[in-house]
This record gives structure tokens, sequence and C-alpha cells, in this order.
């Protein structure tokens, strides 16, 4: 079953099933970079154009209420274990 799993092609970009090689443009030493310095650029336009900012206080929601309960809750438990034990 290993000389036949040899056999399997796996889908790739890069590469042909023939086993050719990709033109120059495609490699993945030219593409990734660009593709990182295209999202980059993208990122501080859309950051220096004013599209990502943080406007106004924090909201508090019902899931703020029951994870902040619950701490009190725990520590008072532990508190009062540390009582019981001494």
């Amino acid at each position: 079953w290993i000389e036949k799993a040899k056999t399997f092609y796996f889908f790739g970009f890069f590469e042909g099933e023939t086993g050719e090689k990709a033109p120059w443009i495609l490699r993945p030493s030219i593409t990734f970079p660009i593709a990182f310095a295209v999202v980059g650029a993208g990122f501080w336009v859309t950051f220096a154009l004013g599209g990502i900012s943080e406007r106004g206080t924090q909201v508090k929601d019902e899931l703020d209420d029951i994870v902040l309960s619950y701490a009190i809750v725990k520590n008072t438990l532990v508190l009062a274990f540390a009582e019981m034990s001494k």
C-alpha cells in the first residue's frame, strides 16, 4: 500500500500533475511576500483613512454580568473554605 500511496497526486497550487515547474511569477518565494505586502498595505490604507477606529465607551452586556457574578461567587467560596480549614 505504500507504493500505491506514492503514486497519489495531491493538489498543489505551485506545481502541475506532471511535476513541471510553475512559471517564475507563481513561485511561493515570490507570491507569498507579495500577498503579505498587499494585505499589509490594505490594512495600513484602511487604518490611515479612518476605517478602523474605537469610539465611545465600552458596552456592558448580560454576559459581563454573568462572568463578573461568577467571579464574586468563586472568590466568596474560596474565602469560606479557607476560613473553614483554619
